[in-house]
């Protein structure tokens, strides 16, 4: 096969598996909203396609050797998947951006490729594989805010103190609260209205009240009246039929948009600059899994004689006197 046939061919590769990757990233931003991330195996499949497009970023830096052809796999493996999102207006920016530094880390590590006296997947890597994995973080972090920006402003202030943060402090404070009320048990699973109900009974019981049929009607009385004051207290609505985990992560969120004010409106922005820190710490280790994979890649390569050793002359200018 014609060596620009080979080229075209893994630049055809690396856009297809880019744009793929990046469309399961787009179709997983919802479960950040709706805090399904525990559920590890949702994002089995993103994370996978971006160490292959990784890889596959790394071959072509390195094997295509037409500079327009390898910008154009570049550029066209960050620049497209933006499209997935609309307006395209607000998109320059980000899509500039992020391909220059897809163009510059191909260039980076093209440059590095010819000029070191030996291969060496990792020393390439390092030279530009960092640059591709901020450009994705970019991207990422662009569809998260489109996605946050499809919901209410409830949603921006949740992402900011997620649900598992309120459901941990009830379990730190557990103890102390049982030892409090003298209730048997405090969980984030419980419901308002168990709560409530044990308590009911816990200061019947103490006042030695008897709970006969007209008592058990007075502790649904009493129930409701002190899940109304409860709904009243921390300005949100109950049912009582709300975990309390749930009902805590509510109450924290409305008074918090209280402290904020009209600033509340930034926090989509806050919460997207927040996802692209915590998305570009995440790829560290993708980037050491890319490494791998594209060694991996290339031996397979190898084996197969797409890509073959030969030996080539150097030419290096330096400054002399």
């Amino acid at each position: 096969m014609h060596p620009f046939a080979k080229e075209s061919a893994l630049a055809l590769v690396t856009v297809s598996t880019a744009v793929f990757a990046f469309w399961l990233w787009r179709e997983a931003m919802p479960l950040f909203q709706s805090g399904a991330l525990q559920n590890a195996a949702s994002f089995a499949a993103p994370v996978a396609a971006l160490v292959l497009t990784a890889s596959f970023f790394l071959l072509a830096a390195v094997f295509i050797e037409a500079p327009w052809l390898r910008a154009g796999a570049a550029s066209g493996a960050i620049g497209i998947p933006f499209f997935f999102s609309l307006p395209l207006i607000s998109l320059l920016p980000f899509v500039a951006a992020s391909v220059l530094l897809a163009l510059f880390a191909a260039r980076r590590m093209h440059k590095e490729y010819l000029l070191s006296l030996s291969f060496s997947t990792a020393k390439i890597a390092k030279a530009g594989l960092p640059l591709f994995f901020t450009a994705a973080s970019i991207l990422a972090s662009w569809f998260y805010f489109q996605t946050m920006q499809m919901h209410d402003r409830h949603t921006a202030t949740a992402v900011l103190i997620p649900r598992p943060v309120t459901d941990l402090l009830i379990r730190v404070l557990a103890q102390p609260l049982r030892e409090a009320t003298g209730l048997s048990e405090i969980s984030a699973d419980m419901t308002v209205d168990e709560l409530l109900t044990a308590s009911i009974r816990k200061e019947l019981g103490k006042n030695g009240v008897s709970l006969t049929e007209s008592g058990e009607r007075g502790v649904t009385e009493l129930l409701a009246h002190q899940r109304d004051a409860f709904a009243r207290q921390y300005g949100i609505t109950l049912d009582g039929s709300e975990r309390l985990g749930e009902a805590l992560h509510r109450a924290v969120i409305e008074r918090l948009e209280q402290v904020l004010g009209p600033w509340v409106r930034f926090l989509p922005l806050v919460s997207a600059l927040a996802f692209f820190f915590a998305f570009k710490t995440v790829t560290f280790p993708l980037y050491l899994v890319s490494v791998a994979g594209a060694a991996l890649l290339i031996k397979a390569l190898r084996t197969a004689t797409i890509v073959k050793s030969e030996r080539r002359q150097i030419e290096v200018e330096r400054l002399a006197l």
